[in-house]
């Protein structure tokens, strides 16, 4: 064995082991604190974007709890170009203002230093991701912090990515969504995923209400058609070592024709992901100009439009989604409805995946461009040939409804509480 591996291989293993150690040490500080104490729990939640929002249901427990004291910062990541900060910001604003849901503004010049001015005992992140945030809301500078975590996505890769960043192992709960995704933590990352605890996926919540509003704007006859989601990824270039998703530069201008040649019989609507605006602003084919008119040719077609914030209404009163976005390879099986990946080659990709993602994108109907596209529309979202919709079924039932028969947000209280109350236990 070669020794300069060995050694360094030690001294790996004595610094995380050192680290975790100081860790475990704050972080029971920080709960016999809140045991003498006496008072509320202090909890912040941060808030990036709409489309990242997983808390609201959290938020609202806590507020009617006589233990918790909750305030949501609304933050935007800086890795976003200005003005994608600016639409997230005004769509959270609109999003809270209309369910009465107070916050903390975002303010540029001067953002909240939530570590002296809040003072939090629990800071709940929506990724898991260092160097997001503006300093004084980043959690590299609340690792004194009980640091928590709802994934903002189902997630179905595998790896660093997915499990073993610092947050990963650092955080002091990370509430995942199935005992699969506990078994890839406890394989991949560095602490053995011993913070994690399985509660469900927060958005199964909202998926799973009674009713959904109709979100699909009206159309000039009255009358209604089939609803087709596309949602392209960000990823147009390699980045971070992963593997590019997304087909958006070869599809763009051919999902356009597509709501054209099919408008007495369909609607369709160009659910982005949040970062491709920002993308297409950079790519030297693209720029402000062209990214700006082609989202609006969306948003003003006579039976296309534009949806940039929540998509759990959009997708939960649509008929067929066609997209190559991670997150939603999983979201979408809670509408039980056909779904088209589209991929140039699934191999690449599938090497990446779980056995759970793997399982879930083997519910998909699979193309490689738009004349897969247009076959699917035509065949399964027109016609109705869905072979697949009895394993959708099962799989919904396995894998996508909350355990223990209560939400995600009860799921996740019981565990705070648990874990406040009984130092012993945690």
């Amino acid at each position: 064995m070669n020794i300069n591996l060995f050694k360094k291989s030690l001294r790996y293993v004595y610094l995380h082991g050192w680290l975790y150690r100081r860790i475990d040490k704050t972080h029971r500080r920080r709960i016999n604190n809140i045991k003498s104490r006496g008072t509320e729990v202090r909890v912040v939640f941060m808030a990036m974007s709409v489309s990242m929002w997983r808390y609201q249901h959290l938020y609202e427990l806590m507020r009617l709890d006589q233990h918790f004291s909750a305030t949501i910062v609304l933050s935007p990541s800086i890795d976003y170009a200005p003005e994608q900060q600016d639409l997230d910001i005004e769509r959270l604003r609109s999003y809270f203002d209309a369910r009465g849901t107070t916050y903390i503004d975002w303010n540029p010049a001067a953002p909240c230093d939530i570590g002296r001015e809040l003072d939090p005992d629990i800071i709940f992140y929506p990724q898991p991701y260092e160097h997001l945030l503006v300093p004084q809301h980043d959690c590299t500078s609340h690792y004194d912090r009980l640091l928590c975590y709802y994934p903002y996505a189902f997630w179905t890769s595998t790896g660093k990515w997915s499990y073993n960043f610092h947050f990963h192992n650092l955080a002091w709960r990370l509430f995942y969504s199935t005992t699969l995704h506990l078994a890839e933590a406890q394989k991949e990352a560095w602490n053995h995923g011993r913070n994690v605890r399985v509660v469900g996926y927060p958005n199964a919540d909202d998926y799973l209400c009674d009713q959904h509003s109709d979100v699909w704007k009206p159309l000039p006859d009255g009358l209604r058609r089939k609803r087709l989601i596309w949602a392209p990824h960000y990823s147009i270039v390699a980045e971070f070592g992963l593997v590019p998703r997304s087909n958006f530069l070869a599809m763009a201008e051919g999902m356009l024709a597509l709501a054209h040649e099919h408008r007495d019989h369909l609607q369709v609507a160009f659910k982005p992901h949040p970062r491709l605006l920002t993308k297409l602003y950079h790519h030297p084919d693209w720029g402000k100009e062209r990214t700006d008119a082609y989202y609006q040719s969306w948003a003003d077609g006579a039976n296309t439009q534009l949806e940039t914030g929540d998509f759990i209404d959009l997708f939960m009163t649509s008929d067929a989604m066609v997209h190559d976005s991670g997150s939603f390879a999983v979201e979408y099986h809670y509408s039980q409805r056909p779904v088209m990946f589209v991929a140039q080659d699934m191999a690449p990709l599938l090497e990446t995946q779980s056995e759970f993602g793997k399982l879930a994108y083997s519910l998909h109907y699979q193309g490689k461009g738009m004349d897969d596209v247009k076959r699917f529309v035509e065949q399964v979202v027109l016609g109705g040939d869905d072979p697949l919709m009895a394993q959708r079924k099962d799989f919904f039932t396995q894998h996508l409804v909350p355990p223990h028969g209560q939400t995600v947000a009860q799921n996740t209280m019981d565990e705070l509480r648990l874990a406040l109350t009984d130092v012993a236990q945690d």
